[in-house]
């Protein structure tokens, strides 16, 4: 059963805005590691990202994340390196799993680097099997009785979308969660 073999990363991050094709990139990045249905904090993966280009002030204003804390912050070819061998030989979890793909994607491509090739888990899937369609983190987290806030930051919602991942598992089955992995191509 995967469920107790797999070691899975449920990943965030914060952007620039949400366009990756138009100049947006990652601005900061989390994974949070989950293994046999328990949440790990502490081993938790989290940077700050500087992509050398700025934040709007309508998206500071979502996020909280100013130009000049990004400004000391690791480039994106450090980060994604980083980044990639923590999450090596993992299953990733996300919500919304093309949006943080994409960013993803070009955060690879603009630092000469091999894209991720992780196996992945998108939420929304999940939640659409069991509740007839996807729906929002927040949402979810009503349903599933999880009080955290959403804070569009990326190691706090990285955990929060744990926790959701975890439950809808509950929910799903532990033996169906094969059904639900995704092979990601570069």
């Amino acid at each position: 059963m995967i469920w107790n073999d797999t070691l899975f990363f449920v990943v965030d991050t914060e952007t620039t805005g949400t366009d990756p094709f138009g100049g947006d990139r990652i601005v900061e990045i989390a994974a949070v590691p989950v293994f046999k249905g328990k949440i790990f904090m502490n081993k938790a993966f989290h940077s700050l990202v500087n992509p050398h280009v700025r934040i709007p002030a309508l998206i500071q204003k979502v996020h909280g994340i100013t130009n000049e804390e990004i400004e000391e912050a690791p480039d994106m070819g450090t980060v994604y390196e980083n980044f990639r061998d923590y999450v090596k030989g993992s299953v990733l979890v996300f919500h919304n799993a093309n949006f943080d793909l994409a960013f993803l994607d070009m955060m690879a491509k603009e630092t000469g680097n091999f894209p991720i090739t992780n196996f992945y888990i998108d939420t929304l899937d999940i939640s659409e099997e069991i509740f007839g369609r996807p729906h929002s983190l927040k949402w979810l987290c009503e349903r599933l009785g999880i009080k955290d806030k959403i804070e569009h930051r990326a190691l706090l919602d990285a955990k929060v979308t744990a926790k959701v991942f975890v439950r809808l598992i509950r929910l799903l089955g532990e033996h169906k969660v094969d059904d639900f992995i995704r092979r990601k191509r570069g």
